[in-house]
């Protein structure tokens, strides 16, 4: 090891040094600092510059890296002995292993060896390590500085992924050693009744399999579930800071020299032609659809050790790409959306198929926004009259009709908020007023009953603002309201009053700087961050004033930027690219545990308005392909039979235990409360990993929350079921979403994809005579320099 340091913070006894001693490893940019069990205390990059430290937890059962193994259900932790120089050893029931923290090109990195010394062979559920590094997010503003694992990936030939804090550090670990799997530890939450535990909102752990028992998915290794006796196995482990999220790949690729994808696109139509990079050295590429069938692959040089990628994509459906360099292989997923037409359509089929429940959850029928969307836009007489029927039934069961405010759970005013949000589609489907009356009702009792003084909306003491997004939906009503105030006095002091409140809660959002509160267990909140950062970012799209447009698109675009580590911005697979990092939902959803990774779920939605807003705002293309590349994932929630799935889920291994039986109390129209805990019903253990799960209200009669997908649909409704996209680059080219272009000199026509495309974006460097052919007609604007707005400005 070159210009190795060794200092002791007590005296050497031998060669080993004593138990309480701290040794530090120290080399030009980084330095490890280990504790006297054996466990890091910090790792430093630059530790004479700008520091940044990694920090490790320093006691109990979640210090690491340790060794640890999962056998019959039974978990253990090994301690660690002195071995040598920065080396320790420990043992569980003969199977060693030993821990060296040392160098890999020059990185800080650690190498493990496991041997089975047992009597016997060795086939454990999981057996690795216990990384250590601080994951665990419980309190403002400490939460900034810890690491969230955003991307884990296991290939068959070797590893890598990266975690990232929300202040925007980003850690990257890789081996050049094939690991079987990687799993988290989550913590509990509550007991709901006793004895049973429901799962809470903070990851204390994340481990490294580097063993661990079949059925694994496809792309892992499959032969890292046993050792035979005296059989000996070994890993590496590199440690690389990441300067910025888009030199991810590429630093790894050149510390490690293993094979990676770099994929900006993951999405396209059908018949589009798609590329990506990939670093490697003379790779092979097969590329092969749904169905198995190879497709042509192009390879070319493009810079060393890169190559780019192109194919075209005919059909709907999945396309894996896989490639092979210097005996190391890796994979990637791309996708061809179906139409977005087809898209709504089996969505709002979906919604009558899995039945919306009238419960305290305003989760459980959150369906009606898929079928009042797809009603405005596709009518489908016999089907909209069902689900509009039904949706009345629900409404009476749930609200006074006379005093119009609802009758239960009135404190979770989120329900009372997505109510609104949907009588406002019903309205604009439909066209009856008496809906847009009574979301205004709600509204003002919204009002009345839970905004304090300085605009927050409350449910008791906690501020529930972003708990779902009440201001947006608010302001979704004001706006239908506003088309109704002209010449009408009621209207227009009903618009005004709905804007202001929202404009009011928004802004204390604003003024919390990030201190922002949820329902459930305190944290840096998937949902909290991305919910405060839409509804700032509506507001800014509809603010006039260009000073408080600015310092509200500010604001929008700071927290943006710290859930980046919620997010899966770099994940080579189309399925899941912008998904959003939840673990809590699927007790609650599909009755189903542990906690798990649903991403996408019907969340990951928050961050895709988000993502939207700030390409309207800001013009940087960069946010308007994150949010194509999040209606492509969330297009395959539903399968190519037009089946829906709940989410995805993205653990490699899970051992799952599911409710398997109906509520016999009541049926699917029979308001339900609270949340029942999966084991109050018959429930059935199982392997998933990396995987889609099905919904469960089709069976399920009492409160679930699987209906909450439908959230990724209304999100699809309101940015590119009706909406085309052209980006004019700085080298002249012009990009289209959404539409086909056609330049002839200094016009550009745009014809879009589907019928129901009506609006057109456009972002222009130069001036341009745009003409737009749309169901609705033929438009024809010339257009400055700079121009970024909607044709007509629509907005």
């Amino acid at each position: 090891m070159k210009h190795l340091k060794c200092m002791l913070a007590g005296a050497m006894l031998g060669i080993a040094p004593a138990l309480t001693a701290q040794i530090s490893i120290e080399q030009s940019g980084w330095k490890w600092e280990i504790g006297e069990d054996g466990c890091a205390e910090r790792l430093i990059f630059q530790p004479k510059k700008n520091a940044d430290t990694i920090p490790f937890f320093q006691e109990g059962n979640h210090a690491g890296p340790s060794f640890y193994l999962k056998t019959e259900g039974n978990e253990r932790r090994a301690a660690w002995h002195p071995d040598g120089y920065a080396s320790y050893v420990g043992e569980i029931d003969g199977i060693q292993c030993r821990l060296t923290y040392t160098d890999y090109n020059g990185k800080p990195a650690i190498r493990v060896r496991i041997k089975n010394a047992s009597h016997t062979k060795f086939q454990p559920q999981k057996a690795g390590l216990k990384l250590g590094i601080d994951t665990y997010m419980d309190q403002y503003p400490q939460w900034f500085g810890k690491y969230f694992p955003t991307l884990m990936r296991n290939e068959k030939t070797h590893f890598y992924g990266y975690m990232q804090t929300p202040g925007g550090q980003i850690l990257a670990l890789a081996s050049p050693d094939p690991i079987a799997s990687w799993s988290v530890d989550y913590n509990l939450g509550y007991q709901d009744p006793a004895p049973y535990w429901f799962y809470g909102h903070r990851i204390e752990s994340l481990n490294l399999d580097l063993m661990n028992a079949l059925p694994l998915p496809d792309r892992h290794p499959q032969h890292l579930y046993e050792l035979a006796q005296d059989e000996t196995r070994e890993w590496t482990i590199v440690f690389l800071p990441i300067p910025q999220i888009e030199k991810l790949e590429e630093t790894i690729a050149a510390s490690v020299d293993i094979p990676l994808f770099d994929i900006g696109q993951t999405s396209y139509k059908a018949g589009e032609e798609a590329a990506c990079l990939l670093y490697a050295h003379h790779p092979q590429v097969r590329i092969t659809d749904s169905e198995g069938k190879e497709i042509q692959a192009e390879v070319s040089p493009a810079g060393k050790g890169c190559y780019q990628i192109r194919t075209r994509l005919e059909n709907p459906g999945l396309y894996t790409l896989t490639a092979h360099s210097d005996g190391k292989q890796a994979e990637a997923i791309l996708t061809v959306h179906q139409p977005w037409q087809w898209v709504m359509k089996r969505a709002r089929e979906n919604a009558w198929r899995f039945h919306q429940k009238p419960t305290s959850h305003a989760e459980s029928w959150y369906g009606f926004y898929s079928a009042f969307l797809a009603a405005r836009y596709f009518p489908d007489k016999e089907l909209d009259k069902k689900l509009d029927d039904y949706f009345e039934l629900l409404y009476t069961q749930l609200h006074d009709s006379i005093k119009v405010e609802p009758l239960y759970y009135a404190t979770r005013i989120q329900n009372t908020s997505t109510t609104i949000g949907m009588l406002v589609d019903r309205f604009e489907a439909k066209g009856d007023v008496n809906d847009l009356e009574r979301a205004a009702r709600l509204g003002d009792w919204l009002i009345r009953s839970a905004q304090r003084e300085d605009g927050a909306y409350c449910n008791h003491g906690t501020i529930y603002t972003s708990v779902i997004y009440v201001a947006k939906s608010m302001l979704e009503l004001a706006l239908a309201e506003r088309n109704l105030a002209p010449g009408d006095k009621v209207w227009d002091e009903r618009a005004k009053r709905h804007y202001d409140s929202a404009k009011r809660a928004i802004d204390q959002l604003v003024s919390a700087q990030g201190n922002f509160q949820t329902e459930g267990e305190h944290t840096f909140e998937d949902g909290m961050i991305s919910c405060s950062a839409l509804q700032i970012g509506m507001l800014a799209i509809l603010e006039k004033d260009p000073a408080a447009k600015k310092r509200y698109t500010e604001a929008m675009l700071s927290i943006l930027d710290s859930h980046a580590c919620l997010t899966q911005l770099r994940v080579p697979d189309a399925r899941r690219r912008q998904g959003t990092m939840r673990f809590w939902e699927a007790q609650y959803d599909v009755q189903m545990l542990p906690n798990m990774f649903n991403s996408p779920h019907g969340w990951s939605a928050w961050r895709a308005y988000v993502t939207y807003y700030a390409y309207l705002l800001t013009g940087d293309e960069k946010w308007l392909l994150q949010t194509y590349n999040a209606m492509g994932a969330f297009s395959n929630l539903i399968d190519s039979s037009g089946k829906l799935r709940w989410a995805f889920v993205v653990d490699p291994y899970l051992e799952v235990e599911q409710a398997c039986s109906a509520d016999t109390q009541v049926d699917f129209s029979t308001p339900s409360f609270g949340n029942p805990h999966p084991k109050l019903y018959d429930t059935r253990h199982f392997i998933i990993g990396e995987e889609y799960v099905n919904m469960i209200s089709d069976w399920q009669t009492v409160n679930t929350q699987d209906n909450d997908v439908h959230e990724v649909f209304k999100c699809l409704g309101e940015t590119f079921l009706t909406n085309a996209f052209i980006v004019e680059r700085a080298d002249g080219s012009i990009v289209e979403y959404n539409c086909q272009v056609r330049q002839q000199g200094n016009e550009i026509t745009v014809t879009p994809d589907e019928p129901q495309i009506t609006n057109l974006h456009v972002n222009l460097r130069r001036a341009h005579a745009v003409r737009f052919k749309s169901a609705k007609g033929t438009k024809m604007q010339e257009l400055p320099a700079g121009y970024m707005n909607f044709l007509n400005d629509k907005q």
